[in-house]
């Protein structure tokens, strides 16, 4: 056995951790340990031991008569995220206004873009280029984040996200319009950083997760 792999816990609690992010697992369901077994084909040792860490991550609740379960959180819980990455993305944008990104960084965020300009010209969302919209707008933010160069505003950004919706996002939602707005602002954003407009670029980045956060927040029970 490779002396650096991950131990198998750990394998498990990522793609647990990852599936309940995205929604797969609802609110309240219970995780039995044989049940889960079977889904991820391995052992109950490890898996025992991914629900104790995801416990941990705050993402499950142990009951001593009912085992793990999925946490449910309250919309305030899913407001106050978005506003914490409202401010730590915001925060992110204008550090890179004022530092300016290098040419490697530039090139991705164009492509990124561009990737997003295309998914809106084949008009075919939501249905099935919603998945590549999600995985676009996550790399955007993740770029952004990322070449800001601070650990600290990556740490709590993605903390933030740690709330199936929120890290989901409110794509479910999204009207034609929706899409196209708050593909402009990614637009806009990089543009403001690419001018080197740190209070503009700051402002419209806060916009544009508060946007997503207005939306998520309309469609709560």
């Amino acid at each position: 056995m490779n002396e650096h792999a991950k131990p198998l816990a750990l394998v498990v609690a990522d793609e647990l951790r990852g599936r309940i992010l995205r929604g797969e697992f609802a609110p309240d369901e219970r995780m039995q340990e044989v049940a889960v077994a079977e889904r991820m084909q391995v052992s109950r040792t490890p898996v025992r031991e991914a629900l104790r860490i995801l416990a941990e991550d705050g993402l499950l609740v142990y009951s001593p008569n009912r085992g793990y379960s999925v946490k449910r959180f309250t919309s305030e819980d899913i407001l106050v995220a978005f506003r914490a990455r409202a401010a730590m993305e915001g925060i992110g944008a204008r550090l890179l206004a004022e530092r300016g990104l290098d040419e490697t960084a530039q090139q991705k965020l164009d492509a990124i873009l561009a990737d997003g300009d295309a998914l809106l010209a084949r008009g075919r969302l939501p249905g099935e280029d919603l998945e590549s919209w999600r995985d676009m707008n996550r790399r955007f933010h993740v770029t952004l984040l990322v070449a800001a160069h601070s650990d600290l505003l990556l740490r709590i950004a993605r903390d933030a996200q740690h709330i199936p919706v929120v890290n989901a996002g409110a794509f479910q939602w999204y009207q034609a319009e929706d899409f196209r707005r708050q593909h402009t602002l990614h637009h806009m954003v990089a543009d403001a950083i690419r001018r080197r407009l740190p209070e503009r670029a700051e402002a419209l980045m806060r916009e544009h997760v508060l946007e997503a956060g207005e939306i998520v927040r309309r469609h709560l029970p």
